[in-house]
């Protein structure tokens, strides 16, 4: 309570002492030394006089109120004045509600007690608006982690399911392949010693004009040297579809997404390659530096999956910098670093990002391409699988318009 009045401030102080107001009193008949004391304790209600030395009453309420962390104290103006431009100037500055002098022991306290209820309630307001926010910012993280958990496990079993069914066509398409090599090993047996037979016959000097005639108009001698370079060429098919159905199976396994496997990352690189040549293979070169390197512990075919993200993502951005570059190129390296983890960089010459979008990209559902083309869940999901479930690391240097550098750390053992 600030007031010039000795008087009138032990008249107030024997009203408060001898009501039920519960509260701790002290008086001022400085302002300004009451506004020290205000800023450096706690205080919940003033009560000012308006006429006053050094300070009007007015001047310490906007001394009061101009401070941020002041603006919350309620203030009471005591005045004798009946000036209604006055009151309405203290309204104006802050002040919540006035007291008459002389004093009315009635009005006095009722006045009081009006803004102790208030001081109260507006406390209690606080206390539950922090609690509602800090509510609201667990279900709001819960929500978060709840999406991001669901775009996980739906595209966890859209991987799945793409890998049983990579699986079961690997499997149809190995059967009838293991055939064909089977039978066409024979068959190149069986040309050999057909060749060999028509060679003796040569040998043997035997003439016949038919022969020679029929052998003549369906350029014998061409079909005899074309027929090995027909065999070469279908062989290295062969064994073309014999790889990438290896590759297909080995990528798709099942059982790589559920337990840590010993896994070689530069097989599953070759792997995923095979996979994703269709993707990359007009668009840019591959540029391999695959060091050697030992095994990690890992879920197979999560990492692949990763490789993979990694890869049609550069392509993406290759495909966008058309006609900035001569030719598209991914380059990819690895090596072991300390004895402790294998390290993997992917970079690519593509339209590379600006840092807007780069402190972005690993955000769930955000994604530069256009609407329907990829959910904006691929490298939330590869951040995931390198930092949570391999306990590793995964960094982005971007440059727009130059390219992409995605470094991938992995421990060779799992704790």
């Amino acid at each position: 309570m600030v007031d010039d009045s000795k008087i009138m401030l032990n008249v107030a102080m024997d009203i408060i002492e001898e009501s039920e107001i519960s509260c701790s009193l002290r008086t001022f008949l400085d302002p300004v030394e009451a506004l020290e004391y205000i800023k450096k304790n706690a205080v919940d209600l003033v009560i000012t006089d308006l006429v006053m030395p050094k300070l009007t009453g007015l001047e310490f309420i906007e001394a009061v109120k101009s401070h941020e962390q002041l603006m919350h104290i309620k203030m009471l103006i005591v005045t004798s004045i009946d000036d209604s431009t006055k009151l309405s100037q203290a309204f104006d500055l802050g002040a919540s509600d006035y007291i008459t002098k002389p004093y009315n022991d009635y009005e006095f306290l009722a006045r009081i007690k009006n803004a102790i209820r208030e001081i109260k309630l507006t406390k209690e307001l606080a206390i539950q608006l922090k609690r509602t926010k800090e509510e609201h910012k667990k279900l709001y993280i819960a929500n978060e982690r709840l999406r991001v958990t669901q775009a996980q496990l739906i595209q966890k079993e859209k991987m799945a399911g793409i890998g049983q069914l990579a699986a079961g066509v690997a499997h149809e398409i190995n059967n009838p392949l293991g055939f064909i090599l089977s039978n066409f090993e024979t068959l190149k047996e069986y040309i050999s010693f057909i060749r060999e037979l028509m060679k003796k016959y040569d040998d043997l000097g035997i003439t016949d004009d038919s022969i020679n005639q029929f052998k003549q108009s369906h350029d014998y001698e061409f079909i005899v040297n074309d027929i090995y370079e027909i065999i070469e060429d279908t062989n290295a098919g062969l064994d073309r579809v014999k790889e990438i159905i290896k590759s297909l199976r080995s990528f798709s396994r099942i059982d790589a997404f559920k337990e840590f496997v010993k896994y070689n990352l530069n097989e599953g690189i070759e792997e995923t390659l095979i996979i994703a040549k269709n993707e990359y293979k007009y668009v840019a070169a591959i540029e391999k530096n695959l060091g050697e390197i030992p095994d990690v512990e890992a879920y197979a075919g999560e990492i692949n999956q990763v490789i993979l993200n990694i890869i049609i993502n550069a392509v993406h951005a290759i495909k966008e910098n058309k006609g900035k570059i001569d030719h598209g190129l991914i380059k990819i390296k690895t090596e072991l670093i300390n004895d402790e983890s294998v390290h993997l960089s992917i970079t690519d010459n593509g339209c590379g990002m600006d840092e807007s979008t780069k402190s972005k990209i690993f955000d769930p559902f955000f994604t530069t391409k256009d609407v329907g083309v990829g959910t904006g869940l691929g490298l939330s999901i590869t951040y995931d699988i390198i930092t949570n479930k391999h306990s590793g690391s995964i960094e982005v240097e971007s440059y727009k318009d130059i390219g992409t550098t995605i470094n991938i750390s992995l421990p060779l053992k799992q704790s």
